[in-house]
């Protein structure tokens, strides 16, 4: 079995059946096989009749669930790095697109996509494995009408790695969303919340990591602004948001020295 997935590896095959399992194994490269032209040759297929792919195991779940009436789900497992996130992604893009209203262009389509960005600012760090690496769990919930359109959908984070926030190992980051606020910040949020650049400026940026690659700050950061305002937050609640990272940031710089038994005091 290893050997197999091996050699379809190495010809850009990542996708593998195994049984009722789907291995797929993350290429460490974009490889355009995601796109629209692709979700349409597999809408609506028998799984034996095409080639291995995400696309496929999401047209069976839905299709199981428009024609026996039963909820379907998809559990989506593997280590640091192994493409839990980016599956995730695949397969609510897919289902946007096949039972989304105005081809996933509607609103309702649009949010649940753009939840994910969010997600991610708030919840995945850079570690010494994984540049974009989930420091939580998810369980996503896409609910659907007799139709088979999509109805709505929740989410349910769980075991969020928080001490995150206040340390990291050397090599790696904190949350995403701290690099964002802090590089990209425009002059008027540099002023309200007197924000500087990551690089030594914060106690709580303990990595000596700032940058990574593939990933550009500054771009997430207006992507995630954006996201937030797909999603219905307002300027006040995204500008509220945004001050109590700031705020974090700046708690990191407190001194605090030690008090009698196990109290302690801001030195300063």
């Amino acid at each position: 079995m290893l050997h197999n997935l091996r050699i379809r590896y190495n010809s850009d095959l990542i996708h593998t059946y195994s049984g009722l399992f789907y291995v797929i194994i993350n290429p460490y490269k974009w490889i355009t096989i995601y796109t629209q032209e692709i979700v349409d040759v597999y809408q609506g297929k028998r799984r034996n009749e095409m080639a291995p792919h995400v696309f496929a195991v999401a047209d069976g779940a839905y299709r199981a669930l428009v024609t026996d009436k039963q909820n379907q789900s998809m559990l989506i497992t593997g280590e640091s790095g192994a493409g839990k996130t980016e599956n995730t992604k695949k397969v609510i893009q897919y289902l946007a697109l096949i039972a989304g209203r105005a081809g996933g262009g509607g609103e309702l389509e649009q949010q649940i996509i753009q939840a994910n960005p969010i997600l991610e600012s708030f919840g995945n760090a850079k570690t010494l494995r994984n540049n974009n690496s989930s420091r939580f769990g998810k369980f996503i919930e896409i609910q659907f009408n007799e139709g088979g359109l999509i109805n709505g959908a929740t989410i349910v984070s769980y075991l969020l790695e928080k001490s995150r926030v206040v340390w990291q190992a050397e090599g790696e980051r904190t949350f995403h969303i701290f690099y964002q606020l802090s590089k990209a910040a425009n002059d008027e949020e540099r002023g309200n919340w007197h924000i500087d650049k990551p690089n030594g400026n914060y106690g709580f940026l303990k990595g000596n990591c700032y940058d990574v690659n593939d990933i550009d700050d500054n771009e997430e950061y207006q992507g995630t602004k954006d996201a937030a305002t797909i999603m219905n937050f307002t300027t006040d609640e995204i500008n509220n948001i945004l001050a109590v990272i700031a705020g974090i940031m700046h708690i990191g710089n407190i001194k605090f020295k030690a008090g009698r038994g196990e109290s302690s005091s801001v030195d300063d």
